[in-house]
């Protein structure tokens, strides 16, 4: 007795232990739960935000360029044979001649070749030490360049905004897409167990006599269609699920649930602020980034615009010099020989053949290619906007308009059920109101997923940012 409790104990232990396990890895997500999931830890999301760091790093790097910059060298030369020189001999006489002519007005001309001879100068090692310093003052591209690095930056930031946009549309998306391929297998579930239970007594009336053997044939076919079906949308369930948890930023190995439910995030719909809310295209944020896209141009533009501007600069040098014909460079009691100046640059850009012209009459024409995309996008957002009210208005009478056929629908084909096993209509009677109900349960769940992502994407216009 006690070797069996001690066992049954065990057993409660292990199992307990399996739940505790199993609803620690189950995570639960509402939608709202979901998109801020995402946030932290979709991929996309996560490059954006480095993005955001890398643009920062470049505007430190811009700012740099302005501040004192110091560098450093050392340098040996081994000569395995000294530069030669040739010098004048000065110990050897000149022989020259008189010129006949000049009547000794002019020097004598000497006679043949001059006398030269070969000297060495330097050491055979030498170590040159150097510090350089210098400090920009004035240069227009380092003063524009510094603000376009900072619109970038603000670029980067207002990019980061669009990708969080855009990924909690994407997560609902593929949230919505979730419920509605499970409402879908849920109703074929259901409907297999009404057929299954009807083929049971169809054939129990065949043995007695009441039906024909083509009845039964006829349930068990739709019974076999049914549950092909019901695989597919098992399928179309896992696919659905393993894309949510792929945007999301999860493994494909979690486990999750959702916590909501499509007559849930139905009820959550506001018609009257979807169809009455002002649009503002100044609030959008592609039209945002567009703007400071816009803004950047101007920039880059005033930046090739600059190179025309001159670049004054300061610097000091600092060097020592060693030389030596013997490797000795660290006794400290040979000599160093030290140059030490400081000075001012001024570079003057003064012709390029054309170089600098060509650069900014890009600019311009990139410039005035943005200008048009602004027209653009402006009348594209308007029409957009009032498309999508459209589009809305339609996928929420095409949702009522359905509701009500899957209604009138199920309400047929129990009608013809019942008609069916009290032998008063035939199995093609039943067939064809068991497709008119499938069919209207199939147009009721896509009238849904139109109706939340067309609500979604309005929504996602029509926000301020």
């Amino acid at each position: 007795m006690k070797k069996i409790f001690s066992i049954l104990l065990i057993n409660l232990f292990f199992l307990i232990n399996i739940n505790t396990t199993y609803s620690q890895s189950l995570k639960y997500f509402t939608l709202k739960e979901a998109q801020g999931f995402a946030l932290e830890n979709n991929y996309d999301i996560k490059n954006a935000y480095t993005d955001i760091l890398i643009a920062n790093k470049r505007v430190k790097e811009s700012v740099s360029i302005g501040f004192p910059q110091i560098n450093g060298s050392l340098s040996n030369s081994n000569y395995l044979n000294i530069a030669t020189t040739l010098l004048p001999d000065f110990i050897t006489p000149v022989v020259y001649q008189v010129n006949e002519n000049n009547f000794g007005l002019y020097p004598e001309v000497p006679l043949g070749d001059p006398q030269f001879f070969p000297a060495q100068f330097g050491t055979k090692y030498n170590v040159t030490a150097e510090v350089t310093a210098s400090q920009l003052i004035f240069s227009g591209s380092y003063i524009v360049g510094l603000q376009a690095a900072k619109s970038f930056l603000n670029k980067s930031k207002k990019q980061f905004i669009k990708s969080k946009i855009d990924i909690k549309e994407t997560i609902a998306k593929a949230y919505y897409s979730v419920l509605v391929t499970e409402k879908n297998q849920s109703i074929l579930d259901s409907t297999l167990v009404d057929l299954e239970k009807m083929a049971l007594e169809t054939k129990e009336i065949y043995k007695i006599g009441f039906v024909e053997d083509t009845d039964v044939d006829q349930l068990d076919l739709l019974v076999t269609d049914m549950q092909a079906s019901i695989l597919t949308a098992k399928n179309q369930v896992d696919i659905a699920y393993s894309y949510l948890k792929y945007y999301m930023g999860l493994s494909l190995n979690d486990s999750i649930y959702l916590t909501d439910d499509l007559n849930s995030l139905l009820a959550e719909i506001n018609q009257t602020a979807l169809m009455t809310t002002a649009f503002d295209y100044n609030q959008n944020i592609d039209y945002i980034v567009l703007e400071n896209q816009k803004n950047l141009s101007h920039l880059l533009l005033k930046l090739e615009k600059a190179s025309y501007l001159p670049t004054l600069s300061a610097f000091f040098n600092a060097q020592t010099n060693a030389m030596r014909n013997n490797f000795n460079f660290f006794d400290g009691n040979k000599p160093w020989y030290p140059t030490t100046f400081w000075g001012i640059q001024l570079d003057v850009p003064i012709f390029s053949s054309g170089s600098r012209s060509a650069k900014v009459q890009q600019k311009k024409l990139e410039l005035n290619k943005i200008n048009e995309e602004d027209k653009k996008l402006k009348a594209g957002l308007t029409i957009q906007a009032n498309t999508l009210r459209n589009e809305f208005y339609n996928a929420l009478m095409v949702y009522n308009n359905k509701q009500k056929s899957l209604e009138i629908a199920k309400k047929i084909y129990k009608k013809t059920e019942i008609k069916y096993l009290e032998g008063i209509s035939s199995s093609m009677d039943l067939l064809q109101a068991h497709n008119q109900f499938l069919t209207a349960e199939s147009d009721y769940i896509n009238s849904i997923f139109n109706l939340l992502g067309t609500k979604l994407t309005l929504e996602k216009l029509l926000t301020k940012n």
